[in-house]
């Protein structure tokens, strides 16, 4: 039932680059869930600097209108193989 891998098996782990790519980070901004999106906001008149937040997808979903019209940068960081159609990222036009 339980094996163990063999000395100098690799184990392989997903191919998700949320779960391989040490810059993006465990937990979104927002929750505990892992960032579906990495969303840069431009400066504005308070803030001289841009910053980035990572979002789940269900934050992104909800306030993707806001995102979009604040000129926000919006980056995907889901495989559009790992996801149906539905669910999948994208910003309006």
């Amino acid at each position: 039932m339980f094996r163990r891998n063999a000395i100098g098996e690799e184990v392989r782990g997903p191919e998700d680059l949320r779960f391989t790519d040490p810059t993006i980070p465990v937990r979104s901004c927002c929750c505990l869930a892992r960032p579906a999106v990495k969303v840069s906001m431009p400066p504005t008149a308070g803030r001289p600097h841009s910053v980035d937040l990572w979002l789940c997808g269900h934050h992104y979903r909800a306030s993707v209108a806001a995102l979009v019209g604040a000129g926000a940068v919006i980056e995907d960081l889901v495989p559009p193989e790992s996801l149906p159609q539905d669910d999948r990222v994208v910003a309006p036009a």
